[in-house]
C-alpha cells in the first residue's frame, strides 16, 4: 500500500542526504489526492518537483542538471 505524500517519512528521506551530492535527485512514488504521483527529492530530502509521469520525472530532474535515482 502506497502512502499519501504528506506521510512519507522526512527521516528516511534526509537518510538520503549521506550521498552527499547536491547533483542528485530521487524519485518517489505516492498518492496524492487519489493519484499515483512521482516525487522529486533534492538529496537532501526536500521535495523540489511533482508530477504524474513516472518518465517525466526523470526528464524533468536531468533537464535541471540533477542525476536522478529510483526510490523505493
Amino acid at each position: 500500500m502506497k502512502k499519501n505524500m504528506e506521510e512519507i517519512d522526512s527521516e528516511a528521506l534526509s537518510e538520503l542526504s549521506f550521498w552527499n551530492d547536491e547533483n542528485v535527485a530521487f524519485i518517489k512514488s505516492g498518492i496524492e489526492n487519489g493519484k499515483c504521483m512521482w516525487s522529486i527529492y533534492a538529496a537532501d530530502g526536500e521535495r523540489i518537483a511533482m508530477t504524474d509521469d513516472r518518465d517525466f520525472a526523470f526528464v524533468m530532474a536531468k533537464q535541471n542538471d540533477f542525476n536522478p535515482q529510483s526510490v523505493h
